[in-house]
């Protein structure tokens, strides 16, 4: 079909618009259809990309993505502190760590940049698109929305929990580069809740809760207990928002017929802080590829697959953690030597531990 092959991508967020960026690099301009009016969330974020969950891709993300996928982004920080807490517990770690990105509806965000970066492929706002439909009109779709609803019609979807999410911008005084993560079942389950700046006077503010005795219900009251126990009444908020509830998962088949899942739609992130930038961008690339040069998207989504999953096996032991389970790992994180043999060292200490894992609970 060479040039003349129709693109049809789902879903205007950092996977469906890496796609749309490497298909034009390719010779292909896609059609890419969103169901809001803009490009990524509908609300600005900072998110924290950490290094100790990448090192596989090398020393520097950003790096990787720009010499593997010819992605280029400008963070809108290094990451050179973290700060863990526990009811009874604190962890410091500082060093290159990773690096802070924004999100969403901020201006500077990696959506943004990617559309911006587009020259031809046109964008279709507001538009809501079946992509049983687009399957029958396009040679390929890309399904890129972020949501488990197409790959569960298509019957490739293995369900791993659910995650509800609370927060909001706040106004204070905030350390540039440094994110604060805390840990506390009373609030969060077996989930946590953050804090990452957008700038000295700005950050975001979130809970995730994960746990099966938790609703949507529920969130305001946890969310206020959160910032009470941690102090952080004296926040002032410029609006606070309840992103839509996602759940996690896994795909057995990353295409089906026509039909090609990337990012989130894919279940690709890793389950226990629920990041997923880094493994959107590449399955998005990957997608296109594959599509234009004819080859088989399974066998190249596959390592990716296995390293989140690598990852994610920490999910199910957590997913059992008491407060005093959560004092002892960040007590244990915080230890001098280990804190700097896991965060700075660049060796792959949390994908190789997880495929240990994986093995020893298959026995």
């Amino acid at each position: 079909m060479g040039l003349c092959m129709k693109i049809a991508i789902i879903g205007a967020g950092l996977a469906g618009l890496a796609c749309a960026q490497e298909c034009e690099k390719q010779g292909i301009i896609p059609d890419v259809f969103e169901r809001y009016d803009m490009v990524g969330w509908i609300w600005p974020s900072v998110n924290v990309q950490l290094e100790v969950f990448t090192n596989r891709f090398g020393k520097d993300i950003m790096h990787y993505l720009r010499s593997q996928y010819g992605l280029n982004f400008k963070p809108s920080g290094d990451l050179t502190n973290i700060i863990l807490k526990s009811p009874n517990e604190e962890a410091i770690i500082e060093g290159r760590l990773g690096y802070l990105l924004y999100r969403g509806k901020h201006p500077m965000s990696l959506e943004n940049e990617l559309f911006r970066d587009l020259t031809t492929t046109p964008v279709h706002l507001n538009r809501p698109a079946d992509y049983k439909e687009l399957s029958r009109k396009y040679d390929y779709v890309v399904v890129a929305d972020g949501k488990d609803i197409v790959a569960k019609e298509l019957g490739v979807w293995e369900d791993c929990g659910r995650v509800y999410s609370y927060g909001g911008v706040a106004q204070g005084s905030f350390v540039p580069g440094t994110a604060t993560v805390y840990f506390n079942t009373d609030y969060a389950g077996t989930g946590y809740a953050r804090i990452s700046s957008f700038d000295a006077s700005k950050a975001m503010v979130a809970l995730y809760v994960i746990g099966h005795n938790y609703n949507e219900f529920d969130l305001p009251r946890l969310f206020t207990k959160f910032l009470e126990t941690e102090g952080l009444e004296h926040l002032e908020f410029f609006y606070k928002l309840v992103p839509p509830i996602f759940s996690t998962g896994r795909v057995s088949k990353f295409q089906v017929g026509n039909v090609l899942l990337a990012g989130r739609a894919a279940g690709l992130l890793e389950r226990i802080m629920g990041e997923g930038s880094a493994s959107s961008l590449i399955s998005g690339v990957m997608a296109a590829r594959a599509i234009i040069k004819g080859e088989d998207y399974d066998s190249h989504v596959l390592p990716l697959k296995e390293h989140l999953e690598n990852i994610s096996s920490f999910r199910t032991v957590i997913d059992k953690f008491t407060n005093q389970d959560f004092d002892r790992v960040v007590a244990f994180l915080g230890t001098p030597g280990i804190k700097q043999a896991i965060y700075n060292s660049g060796i792959d200490f949390v994908d190789i531990a997880g495929w240990v894992l994986r093995r020893l609970s298959k026995k």
